[in-house]
């Protein structure tokens, strides 16, 4: 089963984002991923209709939240 394909973008010295990264998901849901200079954090932001989430995490938090969402990921396929 192939995941989603994201679509990145990197940004020049200077810019608000350092690096963004944008899919739609099924059901509508558009997910986007961006590391901002300014803040030094990285966004997630999910949109659908008329709901949006945007949360914002340290890249140390980041690390954390991946680390945690790939487990889950693995013990749904039984790999835990």
């Amino acid at each position: 089963m192939s995941g989603p394909t994201f679509t990145t973008r990197l940004h020049e010295a200077g810019s608000l984002r350092v690096r963004e990264s944008s899919v739609t998901l099924p059901g509508g849901v558009h997910l986007s991923i961006a590391a901002t200079r300014s803040t030094r954090l990285v966004d997630l932001c999910m949109l659908r209709d008329f709901m949006s989430v945007h949360l914002e995490f340290s890249p140390e938090q980041a690390r954390a939240v991946a680390v945690e969402l790939l487990a889950c990921a693995d013990a749904l396929q039984g790999r835990a």
